[in-house]
């Protein structure tokens, strides 16, 4: 079953570790991605922490060593670390994971630096293309590399949905959209808009939240596939109705 996480063990001893590691240069931790929206799954998800410290100079980031060597060893992903300048400067660069995080996040420990913090979206589209066709070709390269084995394509899966599902994300940013909390709605909602079926990222979702594997894991990626193709030729056009006119068109 699909849940939101306030409080875990595992989050409360990494932010202990974090705490007695950095003392005052420790900032704020946040929990963000799939735990902090709703969309936790146990066997399939992880915890995306970022970290704000208050400098990013090498003797501070020295001083993440040990916690972090803890964290990676539970098999957690790698932290983002920001300091509260680069937050600041970076909210034109990274639109897609920042408008996430701003809008559903955890306060670990300190205080909140996406509370006023003013996302610019202009270079949105930009992004949800590029990294949807990078996802697609890291996807491309993963399926030739499972050689059509099950266990493979199931973890793959797995593994490369939340990717997709944070740039439709985006693209319903784009469209100046209400972005749902749980992702069977982003789905619905994305696909609506791009015109492909969605369907098969609803039955990977359901699959997910039920702990199950698919039946036919090479079928299902096959139509997962085949959606996300065509959801490339799409992605171009979100977002044109705020794009100003070049010159000599009708506005």
């Amino acid at each position: 079953m699909a849940k939101r996480i306030t409080h875990h063990h595992l989050l409360s001893a990494f932010v202990d570790r974090l705490e007695s590691a950095l003392g005052d240069k420790l900032l704020a931790v946040i929990l963000y991605g799939s735990a902090a929206r709703g969309d936790f799954h146990e066997r399939s998800s992880d915890f995306n922490v970022l970290i704000e410290l208050s400098d990013l100079e090498l003797d501070s980031l020295a001083m993440l060593g040990d916690p972090i060597s803890w964290w990676l060893r539970r098999r957690q992903p790698m932290p983002r670390m920001f300091s509260p300048a680069m937050i600041a400067e970076a909210s034109d660069v990274f639109p897609i994971e920042f408008l996430d995080i701003s809008e559903h996040h955890v306060v670990l420990f300190g205080k909140d630096p996406f509370a006023d913090l003013e996302i610019h979206t202009d270079h949105l589209r930009i992004q949800c293309e590029r990294e949807l066709r990078e996802k697609m070709m890291r996807v491309r390269e993963a399926f030739v590399e499972a050689r059509g084995k099950s266990r493979r394509l199931t973890r793959l899966l797995a593994e490369s949905y939340p990717a997709f599902i944070a740039i439709f994300r985006g693209c319903l940013h784009l469209e100046r959209r209400e972005i749902p909390a749980h992702n069977t709605e982003v789905v619905r909602a994305f696909c609506e808009l791009a015109g492909i079926e969605s369907r098969p990222f609803i039955e990977l979702e359901e699959l997910l939240d039920e702990d199950r594997d698919p039946p036919d894991p090479e079928e299902l990626f096959f139509r997962y596939y085949r959606e996300l193709t065509r959801a490339v030729t799409t992605i171009s056009r979100f977002g044109k109705a705020d794009e100003p006119a070049a010159q000599g068109e009708p506005t």
